[in-house]
């Protein structure tokens, strides 16, 4: 790797892992704060309207299938993401060649097969229209023999560097008693003679021909995700992924765990139009009743007759006037603070007048 692609490697690994810190931090924050709205009570009647709402949607068909159907679907995006990168990982550590038996697949990462170059007058004689572009998956096929090969095949081939070619066999020469085989590619004026292999090419570096099949631009995600960016990229999803699953998890599981213990606590009745009234974490009346709620789990329950309500009403009322004495006190504090900041700052004023006369 020269300097500058590991400069480059480097900083998109940065960036990826700032963007993982900051996504982190995000959701952790947004779960556990709805986590200790749920766990401390302050979001009891909304947790059971959305009970409310399951129900009903549990009791029709269709919203079932449509359930399973949107996980399949999601499943199943999954598992190509996975076949795609399982594929770019291989592609990347064998010359982006992909067998299968006599058969393989191959990422096309230039245009010199995508047009005919006006200058190659055999590809317009013999109507040879069997192009590709940039990105292309192609297919290719293994010959049985070296008489197979014919003149206009378009065959695969590692050259010098051992890097895989996707050429046209123009010419077909005898050398040694064996056929020999010049190439070039359908957009290129010149012949790959002494380029890509010296003198000519030999079966025994030939890979396969071209069968055919062909993928359009799907190549483009093959070669992005088989470099080191797009590793990396797959990686900080992925972590993206387990940790938003984290999360997730532990909200869906504290949900769960108040819905039960409001329907076990309250006997709530979806039906009714009777709903919660959530004073605060610790005290909650619904219909004729007041729960006392400790540390998130219900203490003991009272029948709301009228002496517990003036005894309440009394309660919530004192508890009123010591929040406002409290908020008072805080807006007193602050206002002497500044009085006496401006009163410090006025005399330091009146004192440098002073000097300066």
């Amino acid at each position: 790797m020269t300097s500058v692609e590991i400069l480059s490697l480097i900083v998109t690994a940065l960036c990826l892992i700032s963007f993982c810190l900051v996504f982190t931090f995000l959701f952790r924050h947004y779960y556990l704060s709805n986590i200790e709205e749920i766990n401390k009570g302050r979001a009891d009647q909304e947790i059971l309207d959305l009970e409310g709402e399951e129900r009903k949607k549990k009791a029709k068909k269709h919203a079932k299938a449509f359930k399973i159907t949107k996980k399949v679907a999601s499943y199943g995006i999954f598992a190509i993401v996975l076949v795609i990168f399982g594929f770019s990982l291989y592609g990347r550590f064998f010359n982006n060649n992909l067998s299968f038996g006599n058969n393989g697949l191959i990422v096309i990462s230039s245009g010199s097969m995508s047009e005919r170059n006006d200058s190659n007058d055999y590809l317009f004689e013999n109507n040879l229209t069997n192009q590709f572009d940039t990105y292309d998956i192609i297919g290719v096929t293994g010959y049985e023999s070296i008489d197979d090969v014919k003149q206009y095949d378009v065959v695969a081939f590692k050259n010098t560097e051992g890097t895989i070619i996707v050429h046209r066999i123009i010419e077909v020469r005898e050398v040694d008693g064996e056929n020999v085989f010049i190439t070039r590619g359908d957009s290129n004026n010149t012949s790959d003679t002494n380029f890509q292999y010296k003198d000519y090419l030999t079966f025994d570096n030939i890979i396969g021909y071209y069968n055919g099949t062909r993928v359009p631009l799907l190549g483009v995600f093959i070669i992005f995700l088989q470099s080191n960016a797009g590793i990396i990229t797959i990686i900080a999803i992925g972590y993206c992924l387990l940790m938003f699953d984290h999360y997730n998890s532990m909200f869906e599981e504290a949900l769960s765990k108040r819905t039960s213990l409001l329907v076990d606590t309250f006997k709530y009745d979806f039906d009714s139009e009777a709903k919660l009234q959530v004073i605060n974490e610790n005290l909650t009346i619904y219909k004729d009743k007041i729960y006392t709620f400790v540390d998130g789990n219900a203490y003991k329950e009272d029948a709301l007759d009228e002496n517990t309500l003036t005894l309440f009403n009394e309660k919530m009322n004192l508890m009123n006037l010591e929040e406002k004495a409290k908020e008072n006190n805080e807006k007193d504090c602050k206002t002497n603070f500044f009085s006496k900041s401006f009163e410090q700052l006025k005399n330091r004023f009146k004192r440098s007048n002073k000097s300066d006369k």
